[in-house]
């Protein structure tokens, strides 16, 4: 996989600005793109594909050509990118969101409670199409 293109169609979809690294200066090629692929390695290979169908453009020629003729390198990009940005701590805490948090619920709670604001809504339904 070609690291250094990655950085480029990276920076092209989030540079930096209003006091936030772009993403290359925030690791999305490198440790969080590690970090990222050890949790889906599923899509190391449709990144890869990604990369070689626009080697050697230009990083906004190259963003255009997945955007219009390669929708599913797209996608693949378009999933790593800000996921690896956001995997970066600083980049979280510059946003103000920790990250997933668990919230427990507590021990003993009657948990019939959860259910209160949906009971009190009443039903809410879409009828099916008939055929």
């Amino acid at each position: 996989m070609n690291r250094a293109q990655l950085r480029a169609l990276a920076d092209e979809l989030i540079p930096a600005g209003s006091g936030m690294p772009s993403a290359s200066e925030a690791g999305v090629a490198d440790r969080y793109l590690d970090e990222l692929l050890a949790a889906r390695p599923d899509l190391a290979e449709p990144l890869a594909t990604a990369l070689e169908q626009v080697e050697g453009l230009a990083p906004g020629a190259a963003i255009a050509r997945l955007r219009d003729a390669h929708p599913e390198g797209w996608g693949v990009l378009t999933a790593i990118v800000p996921g690896a940005y956001f995997l970066n701590p600083e980049i979280r805490a510059a946003i103000g969101y920790p990250g997933l948090e668990a919230r427990p619920i507590g021990g003993d709670a009657d948990h019939a409670d959860l259910l209160d604001s949906v009971i009190a809504r009443g039903r809410v339904f879409r009828p099916t199409p008939r055929g």
